[in-house]
């Protein structure tokens, strides 16, 4: 598949497919980086605590905002 045609598939995905699918692409592009032994793996605490995190969001009780609201928190963070 090129990249031009994956942008139009994901561009046809709900909202929240996409977030998914942009959640599996960092796991994947972690999975591919992370070199054994070399600190840059993440400690078991943070792997336990993204999962929990991953989980409350697979069950619709994560707080979320939308980019918009996100964007003018960094700018407003960051002026």
């Amino acid at each position: 598949m090129t990249v031009k045609k994956l942008k139009e598939a994901v561009r046809n995905l709900s909202p929240q497919e996409r977030i998914l699918f942009v959640q599996y692409v960092l796991d994947t592009v972690a999975q591919d980086t992370v070199v054994e032994n070399s600190g840059d793996a993440l400690s078991d605490e943070w792997k336990e605590e993204l999962n929990k995190r991953s989980a409350s969001y697979k069950r619709g009780e994560a707080k979320t905002i939308t980019w918009e609201e996100a964007k003018v928190k960094l700018i407003r963070n960051n002026s």
